[in-house]
Formats: C-alpha cells, structure tokens, sequence
C-alpha cells in the first residue's frame, strides 16, 4: 500500500523487525531508508486507525462525542510524535549526538506507529480498554525500551547520554503537555 509515494507496507516489514529483534543495530539498518515525510505519513496512518475506532465506539456516547474522540485520536498522537522526536533530537544534540533529524524521525516512527495503532484501538473500546490494561503497560514499557535503542542509533549516543536525553524530553513534553493544556483550559 502507498500512500504520498510512501510504501507502508516496506515500513511494516521495516517495523516487525526493529519489534521483534530490538537492538541498536536493526535501528542502524533502517534509519536512512526515509526521513521525517515517511515517519509522519506513517504517524498519520496509525493515528487514522486509532481515530477510526475511537470514532466508531464513540457513537456510544453521541454524534458530538464521536467526532470529539475521531478528531482527537487522529490529532493527539501525531502532536504527541512530533514533540517528543524533536525534543529528542534537539537534547540528543546538545549531549553530542550526531544524528540527523531525519534519522530520529524515522526510527522513531518505526514502533510508534505500530504501537499506536494497536493500543490507540484497544484502548477505544469499551470494556476491552481495562481487560487489556496489563498489556498496555507492558506495551509502554517496551515503547521506552524501543525509544531508548533508537535514539542510541539515531543520534549516535553511548548508553548514559541516551538516558539522559529521553528523560528529559520526557520532562519537556511533559511541561509543554501542562502549558498546551492549561491555555486550552483557559480558553
């Protein structure tokens, strides 16, 4: 399946490998084959998924419901994605990392995207949402895991300043997360 000229199926065969054998070296064999064009298309798709379902099962609470829950589960993980990876990129840099933002991009969005989709759709259902809980957290878990053998690849980092650099943008997203919301709040 193509879609914008970029292959998802490539990125799915791409993204079974970095999800079945994680290490530094299956994210070093990915990294350059796209850049951030791929890794949002490939966001995108993910998001749509999640949005589709939360969509369908927000008809359960009415038509306004739905479309707050369709606009909401499409937009937020494509947000959530671009804050995080650059956050990564731009914290991976100052701790010396070389990677290009293409790179972090990329690899990112090999198992975010999977990830997303799964868990943005298990998650809309009801009732499916809290018998699946033990395996989102076991999922989220290994999304750190992931996020930690990709920026090391990505950015090129020895194992302490990796660390370093995803606690932090976790922090920063975090406190934008807080600011984003409080000006809606305000709104």
């Amino acid at each position: 399946m193509m879609v914008q000229g970029v292959s998802i199926n490539e990125m799915i065969s791409q993204s079974m490998k970095v999800l079945t054998k994680p290490a530094v070296a299956t994210f070093e064999e990915f990294e350059r084959h796209g850049g951030q064009r791929e890794a949002t298309i490939y966001v995108m798709v993910a998001a749509a998924i999640s949005a589709a379902v939360s969509l369908v099962f927000g008809l359960l609470n009415g038509i306004v419901a739905a479309l707050l829950a369709g606009v909401l589960g499409f937009i937020m993980p494509i947000v959530g994605f671009y804050i995080f990876t650059f956050l990564v990129f731009y914290i991976g840099k100052q701790q010396g990392g070389t990677g290009s933002q293409d790179e972090v991009f990329y690899s990112m969005a090999l198992f975010v995207a999977p990830i997303q989709a799964v868990s943005g759709a298990v998650s809309a259902i009801p009732l499916l949402n809290c018998l699946a809980l033990p395996a989102t957290l076991a999922l989220g878990i290994y999304q750190i895991y992931l996020g930690y053998l990709a920026t090391r690849s990505s950015m090129n980092l020895d194992q302490n300043k990796a660390i370093i650099t995803l606690v932090l943008a976790f922090i920063a997203q975090i406190l934008i997360a807080a600011v984003i919301g409080a000006i809606f709040a305000a709104i």
